[in-house]
């Protein structure tokens, strides 16, 4: 939906169906691989920074930017956000060629973690951890080549240990 990089500053606005401001960009940078994106709402709140090239994947029903992609240098790897419709992140983290790599976080809308999980080549990989909406632990395991591995914690709405489940080790 909007693609952009390059040697200069542009500011963009989003509207709604009913023609107010519901976001805007603005993008500032010297060249392609040196350059800043600022995403705010409609009263100047900023919601989404980035660098280098940005791709819009996707616009919200209000016309913002719901799925955005900022191109690392070498084009392979990206920064992907998600946001729901107030603009607010739902999912964030990076990807290779394609897969997820790195820590990818996922939030609740009231803005506490949801998840927080590692990925290396699109599997999950080391420590992953769900929360309930309060922000206290749901469970928390690990994961080696995208299976689940070892002790995983259980735990109840009130954070107290309830459980425990073994998953045995993977073969390296």
């Amino acid at each position: 939906l909007l693609t952009a990089c390059g040697n200069h500053e542009t500011r963009r606005e989003y509207r709604s169906s009913d023609g107010s401001v519901v976001a805007i960009d603005t993008y500032q940078g010297d060249d392609s691989l040196h350059a800043t994106w600022t995403f705010t709402d409609a009263k100047g709140n900023p919601y989404v920074r980035g660098c280098d090239s940005l791709h819009v994947l996707e616009l919200g029903a209000e016309g913002h930017p719901k799925t955005v992609v900022f191109f690392l240098a070498d084009h392979r790897q990206r920064h992907i956000q998600f946001h729901d419709k107030n603009m607010r992140l739902r999912s964030d983290g990076y990807s290779i060629d394609g897969l997820r790599t790195g820590t990818w976080y996922s939030f609740f809308p009231n803005g506490f973690k949801q998840s927080e999980g590692n990925y290396f080549a699109g599997r999950e990989e080391g420590t992953y951890k769900v929360f309930y909406e309060t922000g206290l632990p749901f469970y928390i395991g690990q994961y080696h080549e995208g299976h689940p591995c070892g002790t995983w914690e259980f735990y109840d709405e009130d954070g107290k240990l309830e459980g425990t489940k073994d998953y045995g080790e993977m073969e390296k």
